[in-house]
């Protein structure tokens, strides 16, 4: 039996990121378990071997439990099929776990698949395992679900646990605290500072290395309109008004100093002639490491992406929030202006996150930001 440090479990590049930098800085013994939801989860998985910082890296692909659930065809089948796994928490755990392995902690983002399962099995056979959960970027601050547990869950400790405690999460490591605990006053759980990646330069360059951040990557217009997939977050009629207004801040600004960077799942044509970022598929925090942040202006009618620069790099882009002026399919303005505001309060400038709640408001900033280009 091999004694670890710790196991991580991610799920999404940017998970992996924030695994990255806790191993480095807590400086552990560690493993690291990829449940590929994303694509090149392999080829990623061998560029995070080479820099030999976890003692290994598994892909979970074609492990049946995880399978199963997959594949389940709708929410019937996904239950019936979560209720078999649980009644056999030790079959499903050994399919997950590499063999002969011990962990003093393991590290989630929130409720996941195998993070549930692999907490029910520490629960059910007394392993002296502790739960810690990361940094998810913002879904960690902003969603009020995402820590909370499903009927299904609750029903599974019941039937697995009986009259046993389930042993949950003992702390958490945020790269913005403050943040965490002003949208989540009534999580009691302790809180961490997660250092941001350009306080440890290893960080940094592991980081680097493994998404391949490079200088070409790099954003150098003053400008930037991240857009959003509009088939899904907004009507026909508002995907074309947003179009318009992406046609008519190209004429404001020039060519030359702005551009869009479309949703990574947009494969739609595109003819308001506004200059394109090719690579559209890099995660924003990767094009952030070959850029300036707080040089830029982001407009974009709600992509919290462009909190990232403050709560990784601690630089302050102006942001422009676009939400106000066109109707969302999901969640309330209400929720989005909370956020925000609460954003607002770990920025050293305030005032550079603008919401705009009328079309003349938009016109007054968009005239202060043409002003000081």
């Amino acid at each position: 039996m091999k004694n670890m440090d710790a196991m991580y479990i991610c799920t999404t590049p940017f998970q992996i990121m924030s695994a990255i930098s806790l191993v480095i800085n807590r400086k552990e013994s560690a493993d690291l378990y990829i449940d590929a939801q994303f694509d090149g989860a392999e080829e990623l998985a061998e560029r995070i071997r080479e820099q030999k910082i976890f003692d290994e890296v598994r892909v979970l692909l074609d492990v049946p439990c995880i399978k199963r659930v997959r594949e389940a065809a709708g929410k019937a089948k996904r239950y019936k099929e979560l209720m078999g796994i649980y009644r056999h928490i030790e079959d499903a755990a050994k399919e997950i776990l590499i063999p002969d392995r011990s962990y003093r902690l393991l590290y989630a983002t929130h409720n996941v698949f195998v993070a549930n399962v692999l907490m029910l099995y520490i629960s059910k056979k007394d392993v002296r395992t502790r739960v810690y959960y990361y940094d998810d970027g913002e879904g960690s601050y902003d969603e009020k679900d995402l820590y909370q547990e499903s009927i299904p869950d609750r029903m599974a400790k019941r039937m697995v646990l009986g009259r046993k405690p389930f042993r949950g999460v003992r702390r958490y490591y945020m790269y913005s605290p403050d943040l965490f605990r002003s949208m989540h006053p009534e999580n009691h759980v302790l809180v961490y500072q997660l250092p941001k990646f350009h306080q440890n330069k290893d960080v940094l360059r592991v980081i680097s290395e493994v998404f391949q951040a490079e200088e070409a990557k790099g954003i150098r217009e003053p400008v930037v309109i991240m857009d959003v997939l509009k088939e899904e977050a907004l009507s026909p009629e508002d995907g074309k008004r947003l179009e318009a207004l992406y046609g008519k801040l190209r004429k404001i600004f020039g060519d030359d100093k702005i551009v869009i960077k479309r949703h990574p799942r947009d494969k739609a044509e595109h003819a308001d002639g506004i200059r394109e970022y090719p690579f559209s598929g890099t995660p924003f925090e990767i094009t952030c490491l070959s850029s300036k942040p707080s040089q830029m202006t982001l407009i974009t009618v709600l992509s919290t992406a462009t909190t990232m620069p403050k709560l990784l790099l601690d630089e302050e882009p102006r942001i422009v929030l676009l939400y106000h002026l066109f109707k969302k399919k999901q969640g309330t303005d209400e929720d989005r202006d909370h956020f925000f505001e609460m954003t607002k309060q770990i920025y050293r400038n305030p005032d550079r996150i603008r919401i705009p709640k009328t079309e003349a408001e938009l016109e007054h900033v968009i005239r202060e930001i043409r002003e000081e280009l």
